[in-house]
């Protein structure tokens, strides 16, 4: 026997105030206590400042098993702290940036098992053009031996590492658009180098448009090293303002698999709407498919009906 029951609300003050808060709690057979969750944020959204505060509580047995927790008996403090003034004596430029956020979790029996320390400052220029540096502190705490890739396994105990980031983001605006980002330093025993490029998009014309992405992650370990390299694209293609079909394929050589996913989705009438959805999964030996390792093939139809 599973009940799981709760309350949450939205709270907006003024123009750019925002308090979002639950509590929830669940009744499992044969357990007690440690069952409730609750959470409390606030968000203040100015064009100049920036201020965001939270605190999330995930009991050790809050359980809605017809739901999902992403994290059990866990104790999340967070804040965030963002400074972006407007620049009109300098044209090309539309505002600087600059925000810092802290990050504290620790379990419900008071160990630590995750802090993190992130600075970041931009400069965003007039077509959406977007430089930025950053720098990260992070302390993880690994309960039991992690196998980070195939024959490659971290100790348990608590890692403590920073990197720095530097990267260029094109504006929405471009016909070609995203973020490339390089990333060096420690990276739990080691050390990790990565380039990537996300949230690409190219408008090859007005109805259809790609999205590339690719991610190499070039890790090496007092326990060895390793490389995992992502690479993806998903293209689009709108038929009519009411109906699109996109597909997305993805190679990850840490699972040494292809994945594929294409959907459609048509609104047939003011917010009632069909999907049709084809995903697959394909193993691989070096860069040839190999066995089939799922497929699923998912409609979905929803009618909205107004009183």
């Amino acid at each position: 026997r599973n009940i799981a029951y709760g309350v949450d609300g939205t709270f907006g003050f003024f123009q750019n105030l925002i308090i979002n808060t639950y509590w929830a709690r669940t009744e499992t057979g044969g357990v007690r206590g440690d069952d409730q969750s609750y959470r409390a944020q606030l968000d203040y959204g100015g064009d100049r400042y920036g201020v965001q505060a939270e605190r999330l509580v995930v009991g050790r047995h809050f359980n809605p098993e017809i739901g999902f927790v992403r994290r059990p008996n866990m104790e999340r403090s967070f804040g965030h702290l963002r400074f972006s003034p407007r620049t009109p004596g300098m044209p090309k430029v539309r505002r600087l940036f600059s925000a810092g956020s802290f990050t504290y979790i620790e379990n419900q029996q008071g160990r630590l098992e995750s802090r993190n320390i992130d600075g970041e400052l931009a400069v965003e220029y007039q077509n959406g053009d977007r430089p930025f540096v950053g720098y990260s502190q992070s302390y993880e705490f690994l309960p039991q031996p992690f196998t980070i890739a195939t024959g490659i396994t971290l100790q348990s105990q608590g890692y403590t590492f920073g990197n720095a980031r530097a990267g260029y983001s094109l504006g929405p605006r471009r016909r070609v658009a995203g973020t490339l980002m390089i990333e060096r330093g420690a990276f739990y025993s080691g050390h990790k180098t990565s380039y990537s490029w996300s949230r690409g998009r190219v408008f090859l014309t007005p109805q259809f448009a790609f999205e590339p992405r690719f991610s190499i992650d070039q890790v090496e370990l007092i326990e060895g090293r390793f490389t995992n390299t992502l690479v993806g694209s998903r293209a689009t293609y709108t038929v009519t303002p009411l109906m699109f079909v996109s597909a997305l394929v993805q190679y990850n050589s840490s699972l040494r698999a292809v994945l594929a996913n294409v959907r459609l989705r048509w609104e047939y009438r003011p917010g009632s709407e069909i999907f049709v959805v084809w995903n697959e999964q394909r193993n691989t030996i070096g860069t040839r498919l190999h066995e089939l390792a799922n497929r699923a093939l998912i409609v979905k139809v929803n009618r909205l009906f107004r009183f």
